[in-house]
């Protein structure tokens, strides 16, 4: 069903090959996100996130856009705690090209100075505008209690003084040290060959050079009583999340602790849902995450 090939440098290619399909999916994958930051440049991942699609040494800003939505694709990106990803979407005959474009801006983004200082204001009013948004900024407090002090509880987005920190240098020696062989992987699903596809990748990342690979800090669990905290703000409903530490993701009862979730609130069959709102008309919203 799946393809992994592991080229010269590290980079490791996965392919699901889908014969009847006539489009494809391809995702050039980061091992980098909010976990591998601190408190003094937390923010940095989603930062160079943005400014790749600014431009790149083959690619304008515009013509990256253009050239893959300008064949009915779409082209997006996103950064978690450990991953970056940059990824694509269009019909299986330009492939080739939606790799060239993503490659180049992984490779050789071009890290414009005013490119720069024009991002930092979009990515301050994104901090600003989640905090405008109860339902997901009380997740970001709960994450504050649940890692005091660590790269877990903090924002991806950062803050606005470390957002505010943030210039060529640092954006350009954290690519330097991330954006290496043993830290990206790419994938791709549809009408492709893998072999082929293969053999493209090692023509476009041979030029990369292996480093060390780069590790997050482990994370701590320090709370020892319960913990609360409250964001008063004028608005006409109250948001509440409610946490608890729970096991490891290889933990064998991992899947107990799936079910467990399915039971309570997963759908508008749990309980949390049928007794709170069903019943009780006490939320519009309620549910559970893992």
């Amino acid at each position: 069903m799946y393809n992994k090939t592991i080229l010269r440098n590290g980079i490791e290619v996965i392919t699901h090959s889908m014969p009847r399909m006539q489009s494809v999916a391809l995702g050039v994958w980061i091992r980098v996100g909010g976990r591998y930051e601190d408190k003094k440049n937390k923010g940095l991942s989603h930062y160079l996130e943005h400014i790749l699609f600014k431009g790149s040494k083959k690619y304008s800003c515009r013509r990256i856009k253009e050239t893959i939505e300008g064949v009915g694709g779409s082209l997006n990106g996103f950064t978690s705690e450990e991953l970056t990803c940059y990824l694509a979407k269009l019909p299986h005959r330009y492939l080739e090209t939606a790799l060239d474009i993503l490659s180049d801006m992984v490779i050789n983004p071009l890290l414009s100075p005013q490119d720069i200082d024009k991002e930092r204001t979009v990515i301050l009013e994104e901090i600003k505008m989640y905090k405008d948004l109860p339902q997901s900024y009380v997740h970001d407090l709960l994450d504050e209690l649940m890692w005091p002090g660590q790269p877990l509880g903090m924002s991806i987005l950062g803050t606005a003084e470390s957002v505010g920190r943030i210039n060529k240098g640092l954006l350009s020696s954290f690519k330097d040290k991330f954006y290496a062989p043993n830290n990206i992987v790419i994938s791709a699903a549809g009408k492709l060959v893998h072999d082929k596809f293969c053999l493209k990748c090692e023509r476009i990342f041979s030029g990369l050079g292996e480093r060390e690979k780069s590790l997050f800090p482990q994370a701590r669990k320090i709370q020892d009583k319960p913990n609360l905290k409250v964001f008063v703000k004028e608005t006409e409903q109250t948001h509440m999340a409610l946490g608890f530490h729970s096991v490891c993701r290889g933990h064998p009862l991992k899947y107990a602790v799936s079910l467990l979730h399915i039971i309570l609130g997963a759908n508008m069959s749990s309980r949390l849902f049928n007794e709170l709102r069903e019943k009780r008309g006490l939320a519009y919203e309620i549910g559970t995450q893992i």
